[in-house]
């Protein structure tokens, strides 16, 4: 029998790579499990934004990313006869520090991080095996895994008789939406109630093309039509079924083309990639843990793809989990601190998802009627209640007295420039503190006003400390004058960043050991129902706390 792995990960498609990329960065052996032999190969998800972007720059693997994405200005709406009814500025730069949504083409994007996980000498790859089978036990879990082969005429790949067992302290599914893991463990999912086929066809572009806006919706009741950049290379297309219409019918290449042509693309502009009809749909597990297991991306949640969330959250599933387990593989937290994974992200998720459904509606519907309606009210000036884009409500960040986050606990934290050294350059790059704690102070060193067992166990999970000033007197000079703007709004003097980017608390300077002493505690307990408020103060003038990054502006006209 093999040895035993800390981490035995199945599934290695965007939210799977992204998992191993991460976990490979520490000193823990990974075992990853994928039935392909090979990567996917064709286009998934199109839309990152600047947190996504931030966590490629953690691994290093950006840069072929970047190179191809496409930087999006703008979201547009319209209706059937052309007219704008929404438009999302996303034109602006990300608190993340890049610019705020990217469309990008995913085999690029899993090329990259194939290449970084691969590069991680303790991560042991297993692709053309398929799990078949889990036992868990006290301190392991047991994968049976079973080798595959391609049969011609079969699209899947058949698994034959050869089989061997690994052993993992904790196994991740990341194995999809229709995840063999989560059907063994009978977990249920909440439906949220979407459920809509759409045809998706996915084109390598021959020459440049032009169109009335170049990412966006139409929102037309006789054919609500999705119109997307994917990377500088390629483009997206996607339709709705209507009523009576057929999966076999929409996925002949004719009626591709018909549709594209009534756009005005020919096959003289494009070649296709991938033509298929996806169920657009919203369910989130009930479950994200059972015992040593834990679901992540598609298998969790899946939602419509509106908004461009779906593997994005994934990817945040990713870079929430990895921190945790690494300091419980490492035994500097306990092992129920790994409940705080579903307590976090489960509620994030769903917030997104919520907002993904409330888009979908406008140019969703298919009623002629409802749409005239819909029409008037955007002409008169009325704008859809969208909820604010969700921040971390639970877990581990600094509470206020009745429980809540102690502003700005929650938020996604300020990745700004930064000059060190005569070098100007992004915060984590000149600090390399893409994978660490960080705390940030504008007012002199945190360490300054630390005790030595503070600084001992802030060290042990990894910190970077520094000093941002606005002159020569700190670790480095805010160049942009970003991080003296982010304190002054929050009313604060030092902000404590979680690996994951996620602010855990900002205090005056005065008040940081108190809010260190709150982290070793919430890191330490067992149990995350004992993570409660011990009154921490609030700051003067938190500021705008309801978003985890700058708002994408949304203009009606």
């Amino acid at each position: 029998m093999d040895e035993i792995h800390d981490v035995v990960q199945i599934g290695m498609g965007s939210v799977g790579l992204t998992m191993a990329a991460v976990m490979g960065q520490t000193d823990h052996s990974i075992a990853v499990v994928e039935k392909h032999e090979n990567l996917y190969g064709l286009p998934r998800a199109g839309h990152i934004d600047h947190e996504i972007m931030r966590i490629l720059q953690s691994l290093e693997c950006h840069g072929p990313v970047l190179e191809d994405s496409y930087p999006t200005l703008e979201y547009v709406w319209v209706n059937a006869d052309g007219e704008t009814l929404l438009e999302f500025d996303w034109g602006a730069k990300g608190i993340s520090g890049w610019h705020s949504d990217y469309m990008q083409y995913s085999p690029v994007l899993e090329d990259a991080l194939a290449e970084r996980m691969r590069g991680d000498p303790n991560v042991d790859i297993f692709q053309g095996w398929a799990a078949v089978e889990l036992r868990e036990h006290d301190d392991h879990v047991e994968v049976v895994i079973k080798k595959t082969e391609r049969v011609p005429g079969v699209a899947a790949p058949v698994v034959t008789d050869e089989a061997r067992t690994l052993r993992g302290r904790y196994v991740v599914a990341a194995d999809g939406a229709n995840s063999a893991v989560r059907r063994w463990l009978d977990i249920e999912r909440e439906d949220l109630g979407f459920n809509q086929k759409w045809l998706v066809v996915d084109a390598r572009k021959k020459r440049d093309l032009h169109f009335e806006f170049d990412c966006g919706q139409i929102c037309d009741p006789r054919r609500p039509t999705t119109i997307l950049p994917l990377g500088e290379r390629h483009r997206r297309w996607e339709w709705a079924l209507l009523p009576g219409e057929t999966v076999e019918e929409f996925e002949r290449p004719e009626v591709a083309w018909r549709l594209l042509g009534d756009l005005g693309v020919t096959p003289d502009d494009v070649e296709f990639v991938r033509q298929l009809v996806y169920t657009f749909e919203a369910r989130i597990a009930q479950e994200w843990k059972r015992g040593r297991v834990f679901l992540m991306g598609d298998a969790a949640h899946t939602m419509p793809p509106f908004m461009g969330q779906g593997m994005a959250s994934g990817m945040r599933d990713a870079k929430n989990l990895a921190w945790k387990l690494d300091l419980v593989l490492r035994g500097l937290a306990p092992a129920e601190f790994l409940n705080t994974y579903q307590q976090e992200r489960r509620p994030h998720t769903y917030d997104w998802t919520v907002i993904s459904l409330e888009a979908g509606k406008i140019p969703g519907t298919l009623d002629p009627e409802a749409a005239r309606e819909r029409d008037e009210r955007f002409r008169a000036g009325w704008r859809p209640p969208m909820p604010d884009f969700p921040q971390l409500v639970g877990g581990i960040m600094a509470r206020d007295l009745v429980g809540q986050p102690a502003a700005p606990a929650g938020e996604l934290g300020l990745q700004g420039r930064v000059e060190r050294d005569g070098e100007a350059g992004l915060f984590d790059d000149l600090f390399g503190a893409g994978d660490q704690w960080q705390v940030i102070s504008a007012v002199g060193h945190p360490r300054s006003v630390l005790s030595d067992a503070q600084i001992d166990f802030l060290e042990s999970v990894g910190t970077t400390f520094a000093h941002v000033a606005s002159g020569v007197e700190g670790d480095a000079i805010d160049v942009d004058g970003q991080y003296a703007a982010y304190f002054a709004e929050r009313g604060i003097e030092v902000v404590v960043n979680r690996p994951d980017f996620y602010v855990f608390g900002g205090a005056s300077l005065e008040e940081l050991p108190a809010l260190v002493d709150e982290l070793v505690r919430q890191l330490t307990v067992e149990s995350a129902d004992q993570i409660s408020p011990v009154g921490l103060s609030e700051p003067e003038s938190p500021g705008d706390s309801n978003l985890g990054r700058p708002p994408k502006e949304m203009r009606t006209r």
